[in-house]
Formats: structure tokens, sequence, C-alpha cells
């Protein structure tokens, strides 16, 4: 009777450990935001209008109000540049372009996003994946 009980408390520790160790994996793997500087000066911009623009389009974000920083989630990034080119003000990062005209805050934006890919690698380019996929499913 008393190896039971033995082999009872050894499957209940057993079976806790894994449900631990399930928790622990399902916790780590949550998708926690990596933040990252959109506006360095939050003096220089109107605060509210980008707040509003952010929520919006539903872009986390946080502001460092000791340091005068805007914070948004590093894969919505682009989409944050993009929706506050929409309302003319046009983030070259650590600069800010406010413009009346949205013609020319788009333009501003397609100049800067072209500056930026002539930067990238042949590898990080956006379409290299897709070339590379269709060369290889053909050969």
């Amino acid at each position: 009777m008393l190896n039971i009980t033995r082999y009872n408390k050894l499957l209940l520790v057993l079976a806790s450990s894994v449900i631990f160790a399930v928790l622990i994996i399902v916790w780590a793997r949550q998708d926690n935001p990596t933040f990252r500087p959109l506006v360095q000066d939050m003096r220089l911009v109107d605060a509210v209008l980008i707040a509003d623009v952010l929520d919006q389009e539903r872009i986390a974000y946080y502001a460092d109000v000791k340091n005068q920083m805007l914070y948004v989630d590093q894969a919505k990034t682009e989409h944050a540049r993009v929706s506050l080119a929409k309302v003319g003000i046009v983030i070259d990062y650590p600069k800010i372009n406010k413009h009346s005209d949205l013609g020319d805050a788009y333009e501003a934006f397609l100049e800067q996003k072209t500056r930026e890919q002539a930067k990238i690698e042949l590898w990080e380019q956006p379409w290299f994946m897709k070339v590379a996929r269709l060369i290889y499913l053909k050969e």
C-alpha cells in the first residue's frame, strides 16, 4: 500500500512539472511588442494629433514623457509612418517635417522610402525571396 501512494505522488509531481513547463513555454511565446522610437522630441510636434492617428490605426505606442520620446510597436513602425504621412506629418527619424499639403507630404515620404530601399542589401529587398522561390520551384 505504501508503494501505491509513492507512485501516485510521483505521477502528481511529474504531471505538475509537465503542466508548469507547458505554461512557461506558452508564456514565453506570447507576442510582446518590441517598441522602437518614432518621435525623438515630442515638443516639436502635435503629440495629440499623432496619438489620435495611432489610436485610429490601432498601433500600440507609449510615450516617455521624461525623455520626450514616442515609441511604437516595431512591427507596425512602417504602418505608423504611412498613417502619419496621410495627415501631413513625415517622420524621417529623428527629423520631423510637417506639411500642410498632403501631396507634398506623400512625395516627401516616397523620397524617404526610395532612399531607405537604396541602402538595403540585395538579399534584403522585398522581392528577392519571391524571385528565389520562383527559381527554386522551376528547377
